[in-house]
């Protein structure tokens, strides 16, 4: 138990760095955009690009987590995080080297998510991964709770070079700390040269893959879009200073925190089969708090809808996240998450480069956000046919692949 819990603190202490990578870029594209002189579509690609590799490489990552094992992958993935972050810092010098290092960063952030499902599934039982995996997800709250004071902090004090620089030193940090204190997983664990190629094709084929790929991917638009031009959207169009623009995005992350949490005690504990109403209803009511930051004209306003956006937000994502741990065989869990978190990125990848455009368009961001809500409500309207599936997990691949 003491090993277990070590290894969950690590791997959130690694999830927050990832995503606080992330949530720092929302705000440093305000002094990039000055210093560089960019437009909307071209601070779009910035963050568009780093999500365009990180959905390239899910379906490989999950399969090197597979094949060698999640250890391997989480200390490979937090190096390449920190040494792309070290060069967007020191030797990001114009338009291309940013859309670059960002693209590599990518790659390195895609080995994350799957390799820490991977090492829940492998060190907890059935009933307990809901929760241990919400606690690794609710680093997402505490990112974005801290993380936009810390980055209005170190952008005020050592510009957004020192502060992805820091972030990089951070990576490494953590990576050398999962190296020495995370066992190495079981033998069994890892999967056998050529025994895995006909269960991928089973993934592609299962309709609980596929309909979580879409449903992820509609989740992440307005999860991802909001990170990146929410923070401009306050400053520039509310005209509320960066400092209070940080406290509403810190408000967002609250609850995230907490529905994180909570969402993972109350589907695992009372809401067990239920996972596909949890989501339609977390999706639709997130929709109408998406719009409602829109139209809130206070700060105040705009916290309470953004913080109760993100709460049904993150109930919708952490219940599809989880869903593949209690219903497809732990053999191809890392292939499935891969695939599964592939539909997620693309999301962020989609995100920040429409809204880019849609801004440049209308000059307004009213068509942004009525495009975030309606991606909320496709991904509660897509999960619907998983709600008269079989709500018991296949026990093992051969199960899976004889048509589960």
């Amino acid at each position: 138990m003491k090993n277990r819990s070590l290894m969950i603190f690590l791997l959130f202490v690694g999830y927050v760095v990832v995503y606080i990578d992330k949530t720092v870029m929302g705000f440093a594209l305000l002094p990039i955009e000055r210093e560089f002189n960019l437009q909307a579509e071209q601070l779009g690609y910035i963050t568009g690009m780093f999500f365009l590799a990180y959905s390239l490489f899910q379906i490989p990552a999950g399969w090197l987590n597979d094949r060698f094992g999640f250890k391997k992958v989480l200390c490979s993935s937090l190096l390449l995080l920190g040494g792309f972050a070290l060069c967007f810092g020191i030797l990001g010098f114009g338009l291309g080297l940013l859309v670059t290092f960002r693209f590599l960063s990518g790659i390195g952030h895609s080995g994350y998510p799957c390799s820490c499902a991977k090492a829940v599934v492998a060190s907890f039982s059935l009933e307990q991964r809901t929760f241990a995996q919400s606690i690794l997800l609710s680093s997402a709250g505490l990112a974005m709770t801290v993380g936009p004071l810390v980055a209005v902090y170190c952008l005020d004090h050592i510009g957004w070079r020192g502060s992805f620089s820091a972030l990089g030193l951070l990576a490494f940090v953590i990576a050398a700390c999962i190296l020495w204190l995370v066992p190495n997983p079981p033998q069994a664990e890892r999967a056998q040269p050529g025994a895995t190629g006909a269960s991928y094709k089973a993934l592609l084929k299962s309709p609980i893959v596929l309909l979580l790929f879409v449903a992820i991917f509609c989740i992440n638009i307005p999860s991802y879009g909001l990170m990146a031009w929410l923070p401009k959207f306050l400053v520039q169009q509310r005209g509320l200073p960066i400092g209070v623009s940080s406290l509403v995005v810190a408000a967002g992350g609250l609850g995230i925190w907490i529905s994180s949490l909570g969402t993972g005690w109350l589907v695992g504990r009372y809401l067990q089969g239920r996972e596909p109403q949890v989501i339609c209803l977390s999706s639709f009511l997130s929709a109408i708090c998406i719009w409602l930051v829109f139209t809130s004209e206070s700060p105040l306003t705009a916290s309470l809808c953004l913080f109760l956006s993100y709460v049904f937000l993150m109930a919708s994502f952490v219940t599809v996240f989880t869903l593949p741990m209690k219903r497809l065989p732990a053999e191809v869990m890392g292939a499935a998450m891969g695939l599964i978190n592939t539909g997620g990125t693309l999301g962020g990848f989609v995100a920040p480069i429409a809204m880019g455009y849609l801004i440049t368009l209308s000059q307004d961001y009213m068509t942004t956000f009525i495009f975030l809500a309606l991606a909320m409500v496709v991904s509660g309207l897509v999960i619907l046919p998983l709600a008269r599936q079989s709500r018991q997990p296949a026990l093992n691949i051969e199960e899976y692949e004889n048509g589960y």
